[in-house]
């Protein structure tokens, strides 16, 4: 499938950023979304680079109060990850959830990023851990916000030549409290109808809540912290009553679309559904 593509195996960053240069590359992490791409005739790059051998693009390490991912790391090595498991469970949880045991050992993180689909399961859980994407090509190194560099379905602020390099999460603080919840047409091997991450801080003891973030996959066209819903928290006791007046506008802020998977109106209802079940189940 290959053989009428110019491809490079670079060892390193730099030399993948000199073959990236020219802007007709497209680079090569676990396959599982361009390979297939390419098979049905909607890709037809003049070079692939081969980034599996860069190992400084694998891993994951702690800097500070930071949690440094490489854009290379495994969905399945994230769930794997002490250091995943102790600071970011949320993004544990939503990896978990990513196809087959086959493609979460194929499937990057980077990957899931740079494709932007708003069906992406670890994409909810980084938008309300406040992951920032290293971007990196042979001119220049930025850092931005998840929130920003994604654009749109498909769409990134990726620029022509740059690699998605890793991926900074702050660490989550003790007692804090999270949840990813993703409705399927079945159990596993399903792409999201609709799903919900949540984080936040409560206080078992008075049943207050404090910064609450939460953000929708797959019934918006943008995976976004919806601030709106975050705001009707408030200081008030999270009691039953009140997670049901929550969940019940969770609707009004999401843009869901019909497909072959589910109809706009399921998947508002569904919204509503997931956000009341995960609100509960953290405040238990």
């Amino acid at each position: 499938m290959l053989q009428n593509f110019e491809l490079s195996r670079p060892r390193d960053i730099n030399a993948a950023l000199e073959v990236m240069a020219d802007g007709n590359a497209k680079p090569l992490a676990g396959g599982t979304d361009l390979l297939v791409r390419i098979k049905k005739g909607l890709l037809a790059p003049e070079k692939i680079v081969d980034l599996s051998a860069i190992e400084e693009l694998g891993g994951i390490r702690e800097d500070g109060e930071n949690i440094v991912i490489g854009s290379l790391i495994t969905h399945g090595e994230v769930m794997e990850s002490d250091l995943a498991n102790r600071y970011l469970p949320v993004l544990v949880q939503g990896c978990a959830t990513v196809g087959s045991p086959q493609i979460r050992n194929m499937g990057t993180l980077g990957g899931n990023i740079v494709n932007a689909s708003p069906a992406a399961d670890a994409i909810p859980p980084l938008i309300v851990l406040g992951a920032r994407v290293i971007l990196q090509s042979l001119a220049d190194k930025r850092e931005m916000r998840l929130e920003e560099f994604i654009n749109g379905p498909g769409k990134t602020q990726l620029r022509a030549g740059e690699l998605l390099t890793g991926i900074v999460v702050q660490k989550m603080k003790a007692g804090e409290r999270c949840l990813y919840r993703k409705l399927g047409q079945r159990k596993a091997l399903a792409i999201s109808i609709a799903s919900v991450a949540v984080r936040m801080e409560f206080d078992p003891a008075t049943g207050m809540c404090n910064s609450p973030r939460i953000a929708f996959g797959a019934v918006v066209p943008v995976i976004r912290r919806i601030k709106e819903l975050e705001s009707l928290f408030g200081q008030r006791k999270l009691d039953q009553q009140a997670i049901q007046e929550i969940a019940d506008r969770a609707g009004e802020f999401c843009a869901p679309i019909s497909d072959i998977r589910a109809s706009a109106e399921y998947r508002g209802a569904m919204c509503s559904s997931l956000l009341y079940e995960v609100l509960y189940e953290l405040t238990c």
